[in-house]
């Protein structure tokens, strides 16, 4: 795969974004997102410079009246947020120019890099390979270790999309949100998404499709084969079989 997955410029607008969950996770370390939690105690850490959607409250207005700068004051007890980057590398990722493949791994690498900008904890993974998730990332000095992560590529042994969230699921991790970047082509994804979801996790879903998959343009009769799992299909498409098509992917 490529060096660079995202050019200098990009990083440069990406830094002032931040993920903003909608539900409130106790932190297992001291993070930079404020909690939610009422009842505890916070002691002042340090600035950091403000963003678009950080809390007005702690934002130092004797620096702002000073310098004309906006800084957020930053607390020792504020949450850490787990981010669980999930970038699906089943065989079906391969199709399109650029192949889904490559444009899921730009989109996984801009939501870690928000995150780590952002001072969460990130775990990225290969979605469909039995490889374990790395340790923590956390903050600025993490960019590194995270982009060498996606330089270092995914196992050649994948697992089909739904199995590869089933074993996420059984691993023994600290709840927060999980975003998975795939196709989503598997017809029983939506159970272990449930699954997740019963579990406490908050499920961002990132689909990534080639444009002959979003708008198809085949005709008459054809035999469709399975790039995972080798199986075959006989189909006539004609203008209704590409309406119900279309009305599934919806």
């Amino acid at each position: 795969m490529a060096e660079i997955l995202l050019e200098p410029k990009e990083l440069r607008q990406l830094e002032s974004l931040r993920l903003n969950t909608r539900k409130s996770f106790r932190g297992a370390t001291r993070g930079e997102r404020i909690s939610k939690q009422k009842g505890i105690s916070i002691e002042f850490a340090d600035f950091r410079n403000y963003s678009d959607g950080d809390d007005l409250r702690h934002l130092d207005w004797n620096v702002l009246a000073r310098l004309d700068v906006p800084v957020i004051r930053t607390y020792q007890d504020e949450e850490d947020l787990h981010v669980y980057l999930l970038v699906d590398s089943s065989a079906s990722m391969d199709f399109g120019l650029p192949t889904k493949r490559e444009a899921a791994e730009r989109f996984g690498a801009a939501l870690g890099y928000v995150a780590l900008q952002g001072g969460d904890a990130v775990r990225p993974g290969w979605l469909g390979t039995k490889r374990a998730l790395p340790g923590r990332m956390r903050g600025r000095a993490a960019g590194y270790k995270f982009f060498d992560w996606f330089k270092r590529g995914h196992a050649e042994e994948v697992l089909p999309l739904k199995q590869g969230l089933d074993l996420f699921c059984k691993m023994q991790v600290p709840v927060g949100v999980v975003i998975v970047v795939s196709d989503g082509l598997d017809p029983n994804l939506f159970g272990s998404l449930r699954s997740l979801a019963g579990r406490g996790f908050e499920i961002w879903f990132l689909q990534v499709l080639s444009e002959s998959e979003y708008a198809p343009d085949l005709e008459g009769d054809l035999r469709l084969l399975d790039s995972e799992s080798g199986s075959e299909v006989e189909i006539t498409i004609n203008r209704a079989t590409l309406a119900a098509y279309r009305h599934n992917l919806d």
